[in-house]
C-alpha cells in the first residue's frame, strides 16, 4: 500500500495559494522551508520572476531532493501559480503550457505520496484553466479536470480546495456538462458562510454573479477586495472584465 504523506496548508487570503506545505516524514529538508516562505511572498504578489526563480532553484537541487513528495508538491503548485499569472495576463500559449508542466509535476507528486486531495485539486485548477482557451482545448481538458474533481472528493469531500474546485467547475463547464452560474453561484455563496475571509471565492462568486447577469451585485463584491489587496492580479483582472459594457 502506498504511504500517503500528511501535509499542512496555510490558506493565504488570496485564490488557491499554498503556503508551507510540511509532510511530518520529511522534516530534514531546511531548504524546502525557505522554498515555502518564497512561494507564499511571491505568490501573493503574483510575482512571475520570483516564482520563475523559485522554480529553477527546485530544479538545481540534487535529484534526490527534487524527487520528494514535498518538493515535487511544491514545484507543481509553482507552476500552476505561473500558470494563473499567465491566465490574468491573457497569454493561452503560457496557461498551456504551465498548465502541462504543472500536472506533470503534481502527478509525479501523488505517485511519490504526496495527499491526494492536494494534487488532485491543483490539477483539477490546472485542467480548468488549459480548458478555457477553445473549443479543442476545453473538449480535452474538461473531462480530466472533472476526473480530478471526483478524486479530490473522495480523497476529501468538505475540505477546501474540494469545494472551491467544485464551485468552479460549475462556473466555467459548458451547460450540456453541467455547468450552470446559477449553480455557481450557490456553490460560492454556501463556501462564503464556511470560509468568510476567502478572498478567492469573493472573486469568483463576484465573476458567477457576472455570467448570471448580476453585474451590479459582481461589482460591489469585487470593489473591496481589488482595494484592500491591490496586488491581486485575478481580482483586478476580473474586475477590469465586469466594467467592460
Amino acid at each position: 500500500m502506498r504511504t500517503i504523506v500528511n501535509y499542512r496548508i496555510i490558506l493565504l487570503l488570496i485564490i488557491v495559494t499554498a503556503g508551507p506545505l510540511h509532510a511530518s516524514a520529511d522534516t530534514s529538508s531546511s531548504w524546502i522551508d525557505s522554498a515555502e516562505s518564497r512561494y507564499s511572498a511571491a505568490a501573493t504578489q503574483y510575482d512571475m520572476e520570483a516564482l520563475r526563480n523559485l522554480a529553477d532553484v527546485i530544479t538545481l537541487k540534487p535529484v534526490d531532493e527534487q524527487k520528494k513528495p514535498r518538493a515535487l508538491l511544491l514545484h507543481g503548485c509553482v507552476l500552476w501559480r505561473l500558470q494563473l499569472i499567465a491566465f490574468c495576463k491573457n497569454s493561452e500559449k503560457d496557461i498551456l503550457r504551465y498548465g502541462k508542466v504543472s500536472v506533470k509535476k503534481l502527478k509525479e507528486a501523488e505517485t511519490a505520496g504526496a495527499d491526494m486531495y492536494l494534487t488532485a485539486s491543483y490539477k483539477a485548477l490546472a485542467y480548468q484553466l488549459m480548458a478555457g482557451q477553445g473549443i479543442n482545448n476545453g473538449a480535452i481538458n474538461g473531462p480530466l479536470a472533472a476526473k480530478e474533481l471526483k478524486k479530490a472528493q473522495k480523497a476529501n469531500p468538505k475540505g477546501y480546495y474540494t469545494l472551491l474546485v467544485e464551485a468552479i467547475n460549475a462556473n466555467q463547464a459548458p451547460s450540456f456538462a453541467g455547468g450552470s452560474p446559477q449553480k455557481a453561484i450557490v456553490l460560492f455563496e454556501k463556501m462564503i458562510s464556511a470560509f468568510p475571509d476567502s478572498v478567492d471565492v469573493k472573486i469568483h462568486l463576484a465573476e458567477a454573479y457576472g455570467k448570471a447577469g448580476r453585474k451590479e451585485d459582481a461589482r460591489q463584491l469585487i470593489a473591496p477586495v481589488v482595494k484592500e489587496y491591490p496586488s491581486n492580479l485575478l481580482a483586478w483582472t476580473i474586475a477590469d472584465r465586469l466594467a467592460a459594457p
